[in-house]
């Protein structure tokens, strides 16, 4: 089995994609899925910020971007979301709540299906997203800092390679189409 690392941001709706393809190579069995969810925006305070105004434009043209990217086989819906979530605590529940407790999806669903704020403590409450695992999610921080040119998301392969954003999402959708077998073959990115 190939184990894959993959940097996510739950607020990052490029990430979203990138979850909904790591799910598909984690169902064919051929691939170990290591999700790490981290911030790409720390600036974004605790409680959040209102998607308004151009941040509102830029989110919905991320979504029309992203939606033509999407094949017909991935089933996948994206509304820009009323707030804008500090992603710090639901980063913290997922690093406590294990791989396989389907935290993951359940994150990106709230907030970029249904708007609701993924920041709010009540909120992750009623997603089940407690506790919290705050020193795992800060060595996620740190590696993904680390990293040349950080941003979510971000695929690290077996051999270390880094692929990053579009890229990321291509690779994850090429190594989908193969039977297991998606790294022969392919041409590194610049």
């Amino acid at each position: 089995m190939t184990r894959l690392t993959i940097y996510g941001d739950f607020n990052c709706p490029f990430s979203a994609l990138a979850s909904v393809r790591a799910d598909v190579l984690r169902a064919s069995r051929a691939y170990e899925i290591d999700w790490r969810a981290v911030q790409h925006d720390v600036s974004i305070p605790a409680a959040g910020e209102p998607v308004e105004g151009e941040t509102r434009d830029m989110l919905a043209r991320e979504i029309r971007d992203i939606t033509a990217l999407t094949t017909s086989d991935e089933p996948f819906e994206l509304r820009v979301p009323s707030v804008r979530p500090n992603t710090a605590a639901a980063s913290a529940a997922f690093a406590a709540s294990g791989q396989d407790s389907g935290l993951r999806q359940r994150l990106y669903a709230a907030l970029w299906s249904e708007g609701r704020d993924i920041g709010a403590d009540d909120e992750l409450e009623r997603l089940g997203a407690s506790p919290r695992d705050h020193d795992t999610a800060a060595a996620w921080q740190q590696e993904f800092d680390a990293l040349p040119q950080p941003v979510t998301p971000s695929l690290i392969l077996p051999d270390g390679y880094v692929s990053r954003g579009l890229g990321a999402l291509a690779r994850l959708a090429e190594l989908a189409t193969f039977d297991g077998h998606g790294d022969e073959g392919r041409e590194r990115e610049p």
